[in-house]
């Protein structure tokens, strides 16, 4: 019984049309539908048990095809609701009319057709509320002149009552009309003002629901930049703690495809000419590819990598169908959008960073700025390797000027010096029996440059790994003081040599005569030397003469 009597009440459309009108309306009648269902059944089974059947039966048919349309509209919710709610006008309407041929006036046929008449402006519109009262009353007044007449019986239960006067009919009809008139017109504004705070409501929720959409685009959209710049700034950091040229660009294709969703990723730089963009690095299968082909674009011709080079500038193309400037890539079959970002380092372009997705439209002003800077930082990685390449071969430049010089020092050393080796034995190291002996040899080093040998002999096949240690530590050690001793005594012969060029600039000077000063310098210079024999000569310089 509770299932039948939810479904009577139950509301038919869905919550999510409670701020409409109709809404409303089809849950009234829903409502009306139960109610009359279930007390009509009532009342309908209390009359049949409590009247005699046989002298009543035209209006027991009546009332019982009545009861049995109204509780089929409210069982079959699927029926269009006009047709629900009109059978239910209906049948109140039919109510009305049987009681008005059975009590004429003294009846209950104003209360039903007021009802219907009521209901009938909630159910549509005060229009038509207000054609069901003038229709009504028009039949009101009907039935009491058919009964005047004599066209319809008088019923025997108003025997009593002189119901065939037209008086009565007529009397009671005008405060009728104006009462079901002024009901319509009340039920009418308030169905105006529900209608329009529904409407309000309506529009509000509209604007509400649209305010929650931009908010949670808003808030997706400020979700995608966090993530983009957060992955930028670990690709650039990724980046700049590598010095090798190729391995950044393999790791910026990589890392920007993996971490921003892309179809592809390419490097390309400029060859030496600048005529050219040459690949450099590429994602993927497709970057393989295009890598051992060789693959290059030429500078400002139909492609974006040559344009964004030749202008400096980054290009994007939504749709690159319908881009003017696009290069048509057999090996990127897929490509639907593209973005090239120049790499510019102090206003000089050195290439450019191209990154490709399958969907249209798939970048817009925000990518550009993400991206452009991975790409300046690719240009301040590839300058900073390229600073450290320079540097390392300008260290190695020096580090072999150094050996050089060493080497020149120690053959000076070499020359002067009538014998550089030198040898150690200590007897009592020695073990009686031991014929057999080895060697290791230690080179002396300095700064990497070897300027002799320190030969150790032992017994053992090898020194162990103190010894070794000891011997090396011994080796480094001589060598820095051997060259502190040379460079002394080349400091010593530069200051011995700088006197001696004083000694004899001063006796220069001190004379004024010709032969005194030549005589003056050639002797000074042949005692310096050591030289037996010395000659100066002069030389006239000839004079041009003019015809």
């Amino acid at each position: 019984m509770s299932s039948i009597v939810n479904r009577f009440f139950s509301n038919q459309t869905s919550p999510a049309g409670a701020n409409d009108l109709q809404y409303w309306r089809q849950r009234i009648l829903n409502t009306l539908l139960g109610a009359a269902s279930i007390l009509g059944g009532v009342i309908y089974i209390y009359n049949l048990t409590a009247s005699d059947v046989g002298s009543n039966i035209i209006s027991i048919i009546t009332y019982s095809l009545l009861y049995l349309w109204a509780l089929s509209v409210t069982i079959f919710r699927r029926l269009p609701y006009w047709v629900r709610a009109g059978s239910f006008l209906t049948a109140l309407y039919g109510a009305g009319l049987i009681s008005a041929l059975q009590y004429a006036s003294i009846g209950d046929v104003r209360i039903w057709w007021t009802g219907v008449t009521i209901l009938a402006g909630i159910f549509f519109s005060t229009r038509i509320g207000t054609l069901i009262a003038v229709i009504s009353t028009t039949n009101y007044l009907a039935l009491g002149w058919f009964m005047n007449k004599s066209i319809i019986p008088v019923p025997v239960l108003t025997a009593h009552i002189d119901a065939a006067e037209l008086f009565p009919w007529v009397s009671t009809s005008i405060p009728y009309f104006l009462v079901n008139l002024l009901a319509v017109i009340s039920f009418g504004v308030l169905l105006n003002s529900l209608q329009s705070s529904l409407q309000k409501a309506t529009e509000l929720a509209t604007e509400l629901e649209q305010d929650r959409v931009k908010l949670q685009h808003g808030t997706a959209q400020l979700e995608r930049r966090e993530i983009q710049i957060s992955t930028a700034a670990e690709i650039s950091r990724a980046i700049s703690a590598e010095l090798d040229t190729a391995k950044i660009f393999s790791q910026i294709v990589e890392l920007a495809k993996e971490r921003f969703g892309l179809y592809y990723v390419g490097v390309f730089m400029l060859d030496r000419n600048q005529q050219f963009a040459v690949l450099r690095a590429g994602s993927g299968e497709a970057g393989k590819r295009m890598l051992a082909e060789g693959h290059k674009l030429p500078i400002g011709g139909t492609s974006m990598i040559g344009w964004c080079i030749s202008n400096r500038q980054a290009r994007i193309a939504l749709d690159v169908g319908g881009d003017a400037v696009h290069f048509q890539n057999p090996h990127l079959p897929s490509t639907r959008s593209e973005l090239a970002l120049p790499i510019i380092r102090e206003g000089r372009a050195l290439g450019a960073l191209t990154v490709q997705s399958v969907r249209q439209e798939a970048f817009d002003e925000n990518d550009i700025t993400v991206l452009q800077g991975i790409a300046d930082s690719l240009a301040s990685a590839i300058y900073n390797a390229n600073l450290f390449y320079q540097l390392q071969a300008s260290l190695e430049e020096i580090r072999a000027l150094h050996r050089q010089y060493l080497s020149r020092g120690w053959e000076d050393v070499a020359q002067r010096e009538s014998a550089l080796d030198f040898t150690f034995e200590n007897p009592s190291a020695a073990t009686p029996g031991v014929a057999e002996t080895y060697a290791t040899a230690i080179p002396l080093l300095l700064r990497g440059q070897s300027i002799g040998t320190i030969t150790v002999e032992h017994e053992q096949n090898t020194l162990s790994a103190e010894e070794k240690k000891f011997v090396d530590s011994i080796a480094t050690q001589a060598a820095l003081a051997l060259e502190n001793a040379r460079l002394v005594q080349q400091t010593e012969r530069s200051a011995q040599y700088n006197r001696s060029v004083a000694e004899i600039t001063s006796k220069v000077w001190s004379s004024t005569n010709v032969d005194t000063i030549l005589r003056t310098a050639l002797q000074e210079i042949g005692k310096t030397l050591g030289a037996s024999d010395g000659l100066i000569e002069l030389y006239v310089p000839e004079t041009e003469t003019h015809p």
